[in-house]
Order: C-alpha cells, then structure tokens, then sequence
C-alpha cells in the first residue's frame, strides 16, 4: 500500500497540481473534466453512464463496468485493487514488469524455499532459482516472463514443483501502472474541488 501512496503523492505534485475540475450533467449522464486549463497535458475526461464509467484523455482510455450507478460522488470510498477488479477495457498494459522487483521477489521465494530444504528438493530448487534468474534477466514483460516460464516448465520434468508455482512466478515483476491510480485520484480530487465549490 506505501507504493500506491507514493504514486500519488507523485501524481498529485507532477501531474495534476494545477488541474481544475469542470462537471456537466445531461439526463442520465455527466461528464467530469479534469485538466490544467491551456493544455491537454495529463488531462482526463470521465463518462458515467448508468453502471458504466468511461475514461478518456492524455494519459490512457479505460472502460469499467461497475456494480453501481456511476456519479463522480459514487467512487469517494473505492480503492484501486476494487476498481481494477471491474476494468472491462483499456489502452495500456493493465502491469508494468519491473526488473529488480522480480529478482527481489525471486530473493524473497528463493530465501523460504531453502530455509529447511535438503536432498534433491535442495538441488531442484537451485536449478529453478538459477534458471528464473536467467529468465528473469532476459524478458521486458510480464506476458514474456509468463511465456517463457511456460516453455521452461513444460521442457522440463520437476519432481517437486508443479503449474502452481509457475504461475506464482508469473507475478514476479508486476508492477501496477500509474495511470491507473491516476485514474482514481484524478476523480477523487475533481470532487473535493467540486464540493468547495458547490
């Protein structure tokens, strides 16, 4: 969670510290724009349409489905993991892949799975470690990584590990992209201006 904050604070400092907040609502819809005025740089338009939110501009489109009415109000108490969970649609990759987290989270598997290991489990595991290191090393996407853990698992026989665990190792590296909590926090922040206002 410190990595979501630390995006924020980024992106309220960076890239939304003079934005200002416009809404126009029509019969069954409202449309939210939030943008430095002069300049579409970070500039973002939400869409609520019944139980659908739509997200326009600078930085990325994304469409979500939700299990509400959509208003600029409706999202004050959402967090980001819940309204991920309701992305239907969008331009960027949903993950960034980031190295050293990957070779942090190999660390950090690598370090629990010895602790007590022994034997041929001991010897599997180090040939696992090694090899995802390699991999880990050679790939620039999440989707990479996961393709080339599947071509590895399904070349080679693991008397302890199984496609649980490579799919475990799939995530590591994943890293959530700012737009997303930009996303969020853009609409957060239009609404508290919303409301000084109104």
């Amino acid at each position: 969670m410190g990595e979501i904050k630390e995006m924020e604070e980024h992106i309220k400092q960076n890239w939304f510290a003079n934005h200002k907040a416009k809404l126009t609502e029509y019969e069954d819809i409202s449309i939210l724009d939030w943008r430095k005025e002069g300049t579409n740089m970070y500039s973002v338009r939400y869409i609520f349409a019944g139980n659908r939110l739509y997200i326009s501009g600078d930085i990325g489109d994304a469409i979500f489905d939700l299990t509400w009415r959509s208003t600029p109000k409706s999202f004050d108490d959402v967090e980001i993991g819940y309204l991920l969970g309701m992305l239907s649609c969008h331009s960027r990759d949903r993950w960034h892949f980031d190295e050293g987290k990957a070779l942090n989270d190999l660390r950090e598997w690598y370090e629990e799975a010895i602790h007590d290991a022994e034997g041929k489990y001991l010897k599997e595991t180090n040939e696992i470690h090694s090899n995802l290191k390699q991999i880990i090393e050679s790939v620039t996407s999440p989707k990479e990584l996961e393709r080339e853990l599947y071509d590895y698992y399904m070349d080679n026989s693991f008397y302890y590990y199984e496609g649980e665990d490579f799919s475990m190792f799939s995530d590591f590296g994943k890293k959530l992209p700012n737009v997303f909590v930009a996303y969020l926090l853009g609409m957060k922040l239009a609404n508290e201006q919303l409301k000084v206002i109104a």
